[in-house]
């Protein structure tokens, strides 16, 4: 009875290896994931969103991040003002960054500044 031919000599040369003793693994509770959406908290009873920041103070508000990192909203909105429309209804990590970014959208919009639709990459989301 060789290799290939279907004997007991073969299931016995090919029987796999018992698998492992199994031990408990100490592991953390399942966390929630970070959330995605819109920071809305109006639903929280009695939550009052912090009020906005001035005109001045939300145009001198600098990134930390991304293609404009050490630039303030005032001078993005400047020049790439769609950059301060994507940065007010997508990043959702810096509670302060979206207050001030909604003011000078808001802003560019009552002073109607023209801006240029920003592409998104195909299979990315914004």
């Amino acid at each position: 009875a060789g290799w290939g031919n279907g004997g007991a000599a073969d299931e016995a040369r090919l029987a796999g290896q018992p698998p492992p003793p199994s031990t408990p693994v100490q592991r953390e509770p399942p966390r929630a994931s970070q959330p995605t959406g819109p920071m809305e908290r109006a639903r929280i009873h009695r939550f009052r969103p912090p009020a906005p920041p001035g005109l001045d103070a939300a145009r001198a508000v600098a990134l930390e991040f991304g293609k404009f990192r050490g630039h303030t909203l005032g001078e993005v909105a400047a020049f790439e003002p769609s950059y301060v429309d994507w940065l007010a209804k997508t990043i959702t990590r810096d509670p302060e960054l979206v207050a001030a970014a909604r003011v000078v959208k808001g802003d560019l919009d009552r002073r109607q500044v023209h801006r240029r639709e920003r592409p998104t990459a195909a299979g990315r989301s914004a």
